[in-house]
């Protein structure tokens, strides 16, 4: 993903794919459950009957349990897509039009916020909170929800980044130690080991919908130019041998 400067958050940590503000800097206390917000997402225990339905996880999961990890986060982005443009006073349950998409809602740091940065941005968290109760008992050893990759100087390896280091880092203000890094928003890999890649996916919500998902290229001054993010994905972590997919509400891409 695309990253800023060293004395500020890197946007591939600061901020989704497709969202447009840096949120809580990704860092996982944000995600924490809170006293029945269970009622407003009641659709998530559904994705967890799913993962809860596959058979015993083996070191690494096989064909079968990879289908079942695909289809919740599917129906993650499917029942977030539903749930934000419901919620959305101008959608009112429908798709946005391309106009409404184009449309520039705000300025942000001297940049435009267009209509599908910020739908975006709302349904990637709801996503991702759905991702991280489907697979908070099921498949917790072999899927990790937003791991943390840094490239190691010393090996130019890259590798993952235990989350309280993470989080340590970020409560201290020490963005900078995550330059560079790669955030994924779900991977699979061998069990306990996250380091051992076997897919990577990225949530996507085109606007309007029967746009093709694409991936953040990175631009002048940043540490993956002239990369883009599935490039990045492919060769730091699949070892070139697998591309990153897409997950939208349409399905895996």
């Amino acid at each position: 993903m695309s990253t800023l400067g060293p004395t500020r958050a890197p946007v591939q940590y600061a901020q989704s794919t497709d969202s447009a503000t840096a949120g809580c800097l990704r860092n996982p206390a944000c995600y924490k459950t809170l006293p029945g917000e269970e009622a407003v997402i009641p659709w998530v225990s559904r994705a967890v009957d799913a993962a809860n339905a596959a058979t015993t996880m083996s070191v690494m999961l096989e064909g079968a349990e990879i289908k079942v990890v695909e289809q919740v986060l599917t129906d993650c982005a499917q029942k977030a897509n539903e749930k934000v443009n419901k919620e959305d006073k101008e959608l009112q349950g429908q798709e946005p039009t391309r106009e409404q998409c184009k449309k520039v809602v705000r300025m942000e740091g001297g940049k435009e916020v267009t209509r599908a940065m910020e739908l975006g941005a709302r349904k990637h968290e709801v996503a991702l909170e759905c991702a991280r109760m489907a697979f908070a008992e099921r498949f917790t050893q072999n899927v990790s929800v937003e791991p943390t990759y840094q490239k190691d100087s010393s090996t130019g390896r890259w590798r993952w980044v235990d989350p309280k280091q993470v989080e340590e880092w970020l409560q201290l203000g020490l963005t900078s130690m995550l330059w560079g890094a790669l955030v994924p928003d779900v991977v699979i890999h061998v069990s306990g080991n996250p380091n051992q890649v076997q897919r990577i996916y990225d949530l996507k919500f085109p606007c309007p919908p029967n746009n093709r998902p694409s991936w953040r290229q990175s631009t002048q001054g940043q540490p993956h130019h002239p990369n883009d993010q599935g490039t990045m994905y492919k060769e730091a972590l699949l070892d070139g041998k697998l591309d990153a997919s897409f997950v939208t509400p349409k399905g895996v891409q």
